[in-house]
């Protein structure tokens, strides 16, 4: 019986199966499903070593590019040459850019143009009235006189752009007053006694008694007759940790004198370790403060009971005067006048030819630019000159005021030369400008120095991760076979993708 359920059991007749078990399949459907898996795997190692065939091959193709030498190219005039090795400099000290571009690209044109840089360097004063009061030292005060406006007084000059804040004193304004403080008398009752005369004594808090030191407030201690002799060096060592030990009780004491209970881990209660005799320093463990009556004469004032009023220094007089305080503010505007593909954060770097630099004494005028100086760069000029002095800080306290005491402008031109070349049949375009000695260099695309490395990276990674397309064997599958590829953890300028900028 039971050999006939295990046979029925394998067989997967459904009639004969018990209810409560579970549908194991048949030995055909293992060995169909076993063939299924097999034809798979065969399948996938198929496509994934066509896969492999292509990558090496491709490998191959651009390997032989990359060992195909460039041809160096001659410069037919001086000013080419100067192009080409500047983009030598350039090549050398970016190591993104293809190595010796000067040499080796096809220049196929270039053109000079400028860029004026404007800047407006506007030194705004505020100036504010201060009312200062010091103590009288008799010295008389002059005759008055009234008072002006603030811009109305002539201060010493300032020079330079950047200045300190500064205080100048208004000579003749000067008003002797008394002092409000100690009305007038000279003194003040005494901030320590607060006019007593004394304090409450430190030691007793008032008591006129204070805890003994001998044995600490308990009123007895240790019986030194019952103790046993002990040798010279153990008593040695015994009274250097009881000095040490009353150390640092009287430190936990004085802790818990200012309120705070803090337990003493180091006074221990000498009844505790034998017999004990009254103390024969004190009694019931307080003894006499020196201070009698529980208060001490305030060291301040001496008990006199009032001092030199501090804000007059005891005169009971003091001199107001007034001072007008000086603070400045300078501010920077820069406009860039001209059209350039270059950013304008990259041409704000450059130190350019400085052409123009004045201080703004008068009115300038926008039909009568300076020497080498463009009429449209000039009339930007007079404009931003204008909008600067307008532009007035906003100021601390309502009585301040605020002008534009000093305006200086420079104008400045970059050139700037535009180059139109090739390099592995490709077009590029790359600026360079600054004045003579200081170029600086500025591109949106350029061949980079790894461009056929990445371009074998990106190419294995494709065809990796594309499908075969004639896969043999092809039969009933899940879904497209796929390698697992892992991407390079870096990221290098692609020639090819056109939609890509690269900077300097």
């Amino acid at each position: 019986m039971g050999d006939e359920w295990d046979q029925r059991r394998y067989t997967g007749e459904p009639s004969q199966q018990p209810s409560n078990q579970p549908n194991f399949p048949s030995q055909e459907e293992l060995e169909k499903r076993l063939e299924e898996i097999r034809q798979f795997v065969v399948q996938g190692a198929s496509e994934a070593q066509q896969r492999i065939k292509r990558v090496v091959d491709k490998a191959g193709e651009y390997w032989k590019q990359v060992q195909v030498p460039q041809t160096p190219r001659q410069a037919s005039s001086v000013e080419e040459q100067r192009i080409r090795q500047l983009a030598n400099m350039w090549s050398n000290e970016n190591w993104r850019v293809a190595k010796d571009l000067g040499t080796y690209m096809d220049i196929v044109s270039w053109t000079t143009d400028e860029v004026w840089e404007i800047t407006v360097q506007t030194r705004w004063e505020t100036r504010g009235m201060d009312t200062v009061s010091e103590p009288y030292t008799g010295r008389p005060v002059g005759k008055p006189q009234p008072l002006l406006p603030v811009w109305d007084y002539e201060l010493p000059p300032i020079t330079g752009l950047k200045a300190p804040s500064s205080r100048t004193r208004l000579e003749g304004l000067d008003e002797i007053i008394a002092c409000t403080t100690c009305n007038g008398t000279g003194r003040a009752l005494c901030s320590t006694c607060t006019g007593r005369g004394w304090i409450v004594c430190p030691d007793c808090k008032g008591r006129t008694k204070k805890r003994c030191s001998t044995c600490r407030g308990r009123g007895y201690v240790a019986d030194w007759t019952e103790s046993e002799k002990k040798p010279f060096f153990q008593r040695q060592a015994d009274n250097v940790a009881t000095s040490f030990g009353e150390r640092i009780a009287d430190v936990f004491d004085n802790i818990r004198q200012q309120g705070i209970p803090v337990p003493n881990p180091v006074d221990t209660d000498p009844a505790n370790k034998g017999k004990t005799v009254p103390c024969p320093d004190c009694v019931n463990g307080e003894v006499d403060c020196s201070c009698g009556n529980g208060k001490r004469v305030c060291a301040t004032c001496e008990g006199g009971k009032t001092v030199f009023c501090a804000n007059c220094n005891g005169t009971g007089k003091l001199v107001r005067h007034r001072e007008i305080v000086r603070r400045f503010d300078l501010r920077t505007q820069t406009r860039l006048v001209g059209d350039s593909s270059i950013p304008h954060q990259q041409l704000i770097r450059a130190s350019g030819e400085l052409i123009f630099n004045a201080e703004v004494n008068e009115s300038l005028h926008p039909d009568a630019p300076p020497e080498a100086v463009p009429g449209d760069v000039w009339r930007a000029a007079v404009t931003l000159v204008q909008q600067a002095a307008q532009e007035r800080p906003i100021p601390n306290a309502s009585s301040e005021q605020s002008r534009a005491t000093l305006q200086v402008i420079e104008l400045a031109r970059i050139p700037y030369t535009r180059v139109q070349y090739r390099y592995s049949d490709r077009d590029y375009v790359f600026y360079i400008y600054d004045s003579e000695g200081r170029e600086k260099f500025y591109a949106e695309s350029y061949p980079a120095r790894w461009d056929r490395v990445e371009r074998l990276v990106k190419a294995i990674t494709a065809d990796l991760m594309e499908a075969a397309e004639n896969p043999p064997n092809s039969g009933p599958r899940s879904g497209p076979y796929r390698v697992p590829i892992e991407y390079p953890p870096y990221n290098i300028t692609e020639e090819d993708d056109d939609n890509k900028p690269g900077k300097q």
